[in-house]
């Protein structure tokens, strides 16, 4: 057995070797005996065959272990190992949050003012109050999500400087994860919060369960899916769906929601039904279903992984015959929306957001396509030409 260490959060002793984890993901293409081999690899700290070779960081070998044995952070475990050991590739810098100027932070420049001036209000907004809302960087990098009459009962406090680390720990880089945690159990220390919603679910799963869980954090407000918040003002009437849409699409479940479970998957196929959509299932469970292909780039930091995860999922939805394509998640709606640029498809890219504000009557607004075409020409520029550099370097909080 691998010798345990401080970021060893694999349950050795739950484990009972049914191969569930490694077998039912949909990327690795394993037999269950494969599957067991490489598990007991994995447990005796030795090279594995395929699973670090192939493994795209999808979470989903969390949501398939029957005795919650967390196999997902055993597997990333080996990619803290080796940025502890060798640093990130520069290439992959432009990608991180901590960058001074990253593929997000870049967007803010191209923004409407009033996208803007929203940033800037949210950025000074004292994060106190009955019920917080917390952006995210993906929000922050498409707010027009959150303008909304039916959101101004809501304390929106946030900045990209409050990253919730869910970048870093999908890349294994715990030790970074553990500084994020300590940075934003200071943030909120002695804040009177009562219920902080979270747009998307990888916040929420961060701040529920990974940072006070695995690294520490101490945060003594509730929290919860924003989606949540929404739905029961519509079943309750204060939020009257005034348009109801009829058209049918194909749902995108995140990584963070299918871990998070029916509070965020169930609530938003509600929300949905409401505004009447019809929504074709993209895949035969929940659980069963694929990745945006944003985390594909964690294992080896390279755009082209990324792509290709992407396409799987945008083809699958594509054979659903839906007329949209939606997200619940805005990191997973920025991600497809660029990724179709490089895939082009009928489906055009909702998040359920936007949805909602047509629904309720709201001239629809629709950045993503334009904003993720310029992310994208940035990425090309300021990362592409460091692919193939050995340089390395290590992230500071």
């Amino acid at each position: 057995m691998a010798e345990k260490n401080r970021w060893d959060f694999y349950r050795y002793e739950d484990c009972e070797l049914c191969g569930d984890c490694l077998y039912r993901c949909r990327y690795l293409g394993l037999s269950r005996e494969e599957a067991i081999e490489e598990i007991k690899r994995l447990r005796a700290g030795e090279p594995t065959r395929v699973v670090h070779r192939k493994c795209i960081s999808c979470y989903a070998c969390n949501t398939f272990c029957p005795n919650d044995c967390h196999p997902y952070e055993f597997i990333t475990s080996a990619w803290h190992r080796r940025y502890t050991e060798r640093g990130l590739p520069v290439r992959a810098s432009y990608l991180m949050p901590a960058t001074g100027d990253n593929f997000r932070t870049d967007m803010v420049k191209t923004m409407a003012p009033w996208e803007q001036e929203l940033l800037r209000r949210w950025k000074e907004t004292p994060p106190e109050g009955e019920t917080v809302l917390y952006p995210g960087c993906n929000a922050l990098t498409l707010p027009h999500l959150l303008r909304a009459p039916y959101m101004e009962e809501l304390v929106i406090s946030g900045d990209f400087d409050l990253c919730c680390g869910e970048m870093y720990f999908r890349m294994g880089l715990y030790d970074v994860v553990a500084q994020v945690a300590e940075k934003l159990t200071a943030h909120y220390r002695g804040r009177k919060i009562g219920t902080m919603l979270f747009v998307c679910p990888a916040g929420l799963n961060m701040f529920r369960n990974v940072l006070p869980g695995h690294f520490g954090a101490e945060f003594s407000f509730k929290t919860g899916f924003l989606g949540g918040y929404l739905l029961e003002k519509v079943e309750s009437g204060e939020l009257e769906i005034t348009n109801k849409l009829q058209r049918s699409i194909a749902l995108h479940d995140s990584c963070h929601g299918r871990i998070i479970g029916p509070e965020v998957t169930e609530t938003s196929r509600r929300l949905y039904a409401h505004m009447g959509l019809q929504v074709h299932e993209i895949a035969g469970s929940v659980n069963e279903g694929l990745c945006c292909g944003m985390a594909a780039g964690c294992n080896r930091y390279r755009p082209d992984d990324m792509y290709l995860a992407a396409i799987k999922e945008l083809r699958a939805a594509a054979k659903t015959g839906a007329e949209e394509l939606a997200t619940y998640c805005s990191g997973c709606h920025l991600t497809l929306a660029m990724m179709r640029r490089l895939y082009p498809g009928r489906q055009p890219v909702r998040h359920i957001l936007e949805h909602l504000q047509e629904s309720t009557g709201l001239t629809p607004y629709h950045p993503a396509s334009a904003r993720t075409r310029r992310m994208l020409g940035n990425v090309v520029r300021k990362a592409f030409p460091k692919l193939l550099s050995g340089k390395t370097y290590r992230i500071k909080i």
